[in-house]
């Protein structure tokens, strides 16, 4: 048997060996966030403003996050983390697939689908293929000054990813996932190629209800050429906290900036209520300051959802003041 004094000293390495990764995590994110906060307060403008290409990136994945304004990086745990945190993919257990479809504006279609495919080698690992879609068609062709068209023509807008999730301790968990991103318009196309890189913590902060934190960078890499033209990605930085206080009550907060806006801070809930047997009824709620300074409703969205041990469905409004009503569908079936 070991001595008392060599298990104390076990022990206390443990512990540490716990704390290290979280003192870690917090310092860096304090350090973010205070930057994010200090440089541009309550603002989503920028110098930078209007100079990212392929600012589809920037679209959410999955009715529920829509539903929620998007707070999402402490939060989502199923194939949509792919999108908004990579590392929240460690936390799928079993195999999942899902897909989402949203009317968008001036005609736009946007989809979303995923497939996740968890490691069963003991390690927690998950990888994740992801194909993301917004596609115009229709749009109309002048070379002068005319009140009719001379044709039509279409846009389109891919990004294929490919993500790997791993729980690197029981309370830690961290995700990459490569992106290749591909733009067209009319005759002209490019292509760009990132990573979006995320972490996920749950601190032991003595609380009697979950909390989690997390740090995402998004977007990172090449220029997308399209003609003469070579704009970068729209890059991000993202802080994120969610909180359980109620069994039934999920609530999130978010602080985003891109390198072509100010800081963005989303909020969002989730309220959670058993209907019949295993089917539960959810319904949600958010804030974005991200389109403030457009006219008319915009900022709050609002969702809900039916679900199943394996199967849910979610639908969010999401408001664009004068510009429109756009709406999102999403189905998750996990096998």
């Amino acid at each position: 048997m070991k001595p008392v004094t060599e298990l104390c000293d076990l022990r206390a390495s443990a512990v540490k060996s716990e704390i290290f990764p979280s003192r870690i995590l917090l310092c860096l994110a304090a350090g973010i966030l205070a930057v994010m906060v200090f440089v541009s307060p309550g603002s989503c403008a920028s110098s930078n403003a209007g100079t990212s290409a392929a600012q589809f990136l920037k679209i959410g994945a999955g009715a529920r996050g829509a539903a929620m304004a998007e707070a999402q990086s402490a939060v989502a745990d199923d194939i949509y983390a792919a999108y908004y945190n990579p590392a929240g993919l460690a936390l799928i257990e079993r195999p999942m697939m899902g897909a989402m479809h949203a009317q968008y504006l001036q005609g736009a279609r946007y989809q979303y689908g995923a497939m996740s495919l968890p490691l069963r080698d003991g390690a927690r690992q998950t990888l994740c293929f992801s194909i993301a879609n917004l596609g115009v068609s229709e749009m109309e062709r002048r070379t002068q000054d005319t009140d009719l068209p001379v044709g039509f023509f279409e846009a389109s807008n891919f990004a294929y990813g490919l993500s790997y999730a791993r729980r690197v301790t029981d309370r830690l968990s961290a995700g990459v996932t490569g992106k290749s991103v591909s733009v067209s318009i009319d005759e002209v196309s490019g292509q760009a190629f990132a990573a979006d890189f995320g972490l996920r913590y749950r601190p032991d902060i003595g609380a009697s209800f979950p909390v989690n934190v997390a740090a995402v960078a998004r977007n990172l890499g090449t220029r997308l050429k399209l003609g003469t033209g070579k704009d970068p990605l729209p890059s991000a930085i993202v802080l994120g906290a969610s909180a359980q206080p109620l069994p039934d009550l999920l609530l999130a907060l978010d602080l985003t900036r891109y390198r072509d806006t100010g800081t963005i801070l989303a909020a969002g809930g989730e309220y959670r209520r058993k209907l019949s047997g295993k089917l539960q009824g959810l319904v949600r709620a958010g804030y974005s300051n991200h389109q403030k300074k457009i006219d008319g409703a915009s900022g709050l969205t609002l969702g809900a959802g039916l679900s199943l041990p394996s199967l849910a469905f979610d639908f969010a409004w999401v408001p664009f003041g004068d510009l429109g009503t756009t709406f999102r569908y999403s189905i998750l079936v996990q096998f």
